[in-house]
């Protein structure tokens, strides 16, 4: 009877716990861990390689020569530019000085004839007027050609006559007919003069 008892007893008792043995809720969790890491893996954009194509096929030398080359490219474009604008600028004015020079020389010859009254005040604001466009003119780089008392100088002078004057070595201008001009150091025009020739050859006009 006890025998009988004891083995009920022992059927009724529940096994003890075991931590390690892993359940059906850890198996399902486990699972669902290990396919959503795949699926994290599956999105991952594909890394792409580069092209060898895309590299600049220069060196750093090679860069920095053609820079410097680019550079002095465009440095003598711009010295270009700008002395082919002061050439132009220079032929403007020299037409311009051109047409401007018979004037100058009409107002020279109404200077030059003697005045009744030296006071007279349109005589003096002709002579004002004419200083101050050869002022200006001057500062822009027109000068005049000196000539009396100067050596003949076959590139600024134009001699219309020769004379022998006693005092006078020859090739000596001894009278200016026509002013000439330089502008910005070139010849606008040169001075029409007289020149003295050797004491006792032969005069020309």
């Amino acid at each position: 009877m006890t025998e009988k008892r004891a083995k009920r007893e022992a059927k009724n008792i529940p096994p003890p716990p075991n931590d390690d043995l892993p359940t059906d809720e850890d198996d399902s969790i486990e699972i669902l861990e290990v396919v959503g890491m795949d699926e994290g893996k599956a999105e991952a954009p594909p890394r792409e390689e580069p092209d060898p194509s895309d590299s600049i096929p220069y060196t750093r030398q090679q860069l920095y020569d053609m820079l410097l080359r680019k550079q002095a490219e465009f440095e003598n474009a711009r010295k270009r530019a700008e002395r082919d604008k002061e050439e132009s600028q220079r032929w403007i004015w020299k037409d311009l000085l051109t047409r401007l020079l018979p004037i100058l020389d009409n107002f020279q010859r109404a200077l030059a004839e003697p005045a009744a009254d030296p006071r007279d005040p349109f005589r003096q604001g002709v002579s004002l007027t004419f200083q101050q466009m050869m002022d200006i003119l001057g500062r822009e780089g027109l000068e005049e050609i000196r000539s009396v008392g100067e050596p003949f100088d076959p590139h600024v002078h134009e001699a219309v006559e020769t004379r022998a004057v006693q005092g006078f070595e020859e090739g000596i201008v001894l009278e200016e007919l026509r002013k000439g001009y330089r502008f910005r150091g070139q010849l606008l025009r040169p001075a029409l003069v007289k020149v003295s020739s050797k004491v006792g050859g032969s005069e020309g006009g």
